[in-house]
């Protein structure tokens, strides 16, 4: 292939361009599958509302990952051709230029159809001598790479569509492309997810252009950065049925047909009424939950789950883990906190290494006075089963850590199961803002905590140590916090 074929064919497929906002890039796959409405708002949601989140884990998680990929592409592909470029345009040119030339193999390739508004990036092309292409008697077919165990929908879509754009620029497509989970790898055949592609490239059109306008999600992640703020306030300010818990977007339609679009109608609206629309239990639950949205207090739903027993020693606990980035680690708890409420004060427990994680939990131990007299309270099960786990791995230790569980106390259960609240979940990070409490950092959230506990492990730098702890004392504290509002509250026992 001659410097001018080379030339006309990025032509045809740049359309004289560069990518932008019109265009589809197969990374955005999932968003498009899992928070469409997101991408609705990248079109045409007020500009000024976008708010910069930088997603600290998932950036850690892509530089670890591409890290690990590319050794191993090297030592599977010594003569692998590694694409560069000052330029979007220059990376696409030099991926044509290599499948020109016949590389072996093509790493972080770029492949364009602008005229199709489509594009994507793609971590290896593998050549093969089966069948010929524009190129010559040889093709390429797509390596992609994964952290998951199993294969996802969007990761099935996103590699369709790759492989879609390859065929139309060798002109030949591949019958299918490899995806490289963890531990092993899937053929994902063309045939089988084309025409859901397409169902897919035809709903993104109709959002792009204003014909489409989705749901969001429930907050406080109505959307994803940087709309999460927006759709967060564009949600509770319209007072959307979104708000209601326990309602799926079938039911929430149901109403919209009968006449009711937001929560007051919904509180306004008889038990009765509701009753006809909705099977139960989420009839009187919405109505009930709308209710406290209403008089913006909480409606008792049972008595005797709530307030919690107090003890002579009350803990207000919660746990931090780590993530496993690559196969040489391991997940393990790195940090114990807890709001001690007779000392007023926070202890944690912290964790360097997976060896250490018993030493953790041995100190959560020691640091309960009285057996007997102590209530460890949590949010939601996940520090139970955690232990439970740990207790069921370590023999040795199962004493003690069924000891610390058998006087656990979840308060999310007894929350849920005495109260209707105004919030649009049960989950802490919307029920404790509902009454007032705020974290103090808005860039250190569960993930964000793993990414600076992982740094701090590796420069020593104390202050990313003390923002995981300050998240964590706030995430203890805000059970505290939230009980107090409870047992303060003046609640309302409203007749249907």
């Amino acid at each position: 292939m001659t410097d001018t074929d080379l030339q006309q064919l990025l032509d045809t497929f740049s359309d004289s361009r560069t990518p932008g906002k019109q265009d589809f890039n197969a990374s955005r796959m999932f968003s498009l599958l899992e928070d469409p409405f997101s991408v609705w708002c990248s079109f045409h949601a007020p500009a000024e509302e976008a708010v910069s989140e930088p997603n600290r884990y998932e950036n850690l998680k892509i530089r670890t990952d591409r890290s690990a990929r590319d050794e191993w592409i090297k030592q599977e592909f010594p003569e692998v051709v590694f694409i560069s470029g000052e330029t979007e345009t220059d990376r696409f040119k030099n991926t044509l230029r290599a499948m020109a030339n016949g590389a072996q193999a093509i790493a972080n390739s770029t492949l364009w159809n602008l005229p199709q508004n489509i594009y994507g990036n793609v971590n290896l092309l593998v050549k093969k001598t089966d069948a010929s292409s524009r190129f010559g008697p040889y093709h390429y077919e797509i390596f992609q790479f994964k952290r998951a165990h199993d294969l996802k929908e969007h990761y099935a879509l996103q590699v369709s569509l790759l492989n879609h754009i390859l065929g139309q620029i060798q002109q030949f497509f591949p019958e299918h492309t490899r995806v490289h989970l963890k531990g092993h790898h899937v053929d994902v055949p063309y045939a089988k997810h084309g025409p859901r592609l397409e169902r897919e490239l035809t709903f993104w059109r109709a959002i792009r252009d204003g014909k489409a306008k989705p749901e969001a999600h429930k907050p406080p992640k109505a959307a994803s950065a940087p709309w999460r703020v927006y759709a967060n306030k564009t949600v509770a300010q319209t007072k959307d049925l979104l708000m209601l818990p326990g309602l799926n977007t079938e039911m929430r339609q149901c109403l919209k047909i009968n006449g009711l679009y937001n929560t007051d109608d919904v509180a306004h609206t008889g038990l009765t009424k509701l009753q006809e629309i909705l099977e139960e239990p989420h009839a009187t639950d919405s109505y009930y939950n709308a209710q406290a949205y209403l008089h913006n207090r909480p409606i008792l739903r049972e008595e005797g789950h709530f307030p919690p027993p107090t003890k002579k020693y009350n803990l207000y606990f919660d746990f931090e883990a780590t993530e496993t980035f690559t196969k040489e680690n391991v997940s393990f708890v790195y940090l114990i906190g807890l709001w001690d409420k007779e000392q007023n004060k926070y202890v944690s427990f912290v964790a360097k290494t997976p060896q250490e994680e018993l030493g953790l939990f041995e100190q959560f131990y020691e640091y309960v006075k009285d057996f007997n007299d102590t209530a460890l309270y949590h949010w939601t099960e996940y520090e139970v089963k955690k232990m439970k786990k740990l207790a069921a791995k370590h023999p040795a230790a199962a004493e003690k850590l069924n000891a610390l569980c058998a006087i656990c106390y979840d308060l999310k259960v007894a929350t849920q199961k005495a109260f209707y609240l105004p919030a649009p979940s049960f989950s802490l990070k919307a029920a404790a803002p509902a009454f007032g409490f705020h974290w103090r950092q808005d860039d250190c959230g569960a993930m964000d905590s793993m990414v600076y506990f992982t740094n701090w492990l590796k420069t020593g730098q104390d202050e990313l140590l003390t923002k995981v702890l300050m998240y964590n004392e706030d995430d203890c504290k805000a059970m505290l916090d939230l009980e107090n509002k409870l047992r303060q509250a003046e609640v309302l026992r409203i007749k249907p």
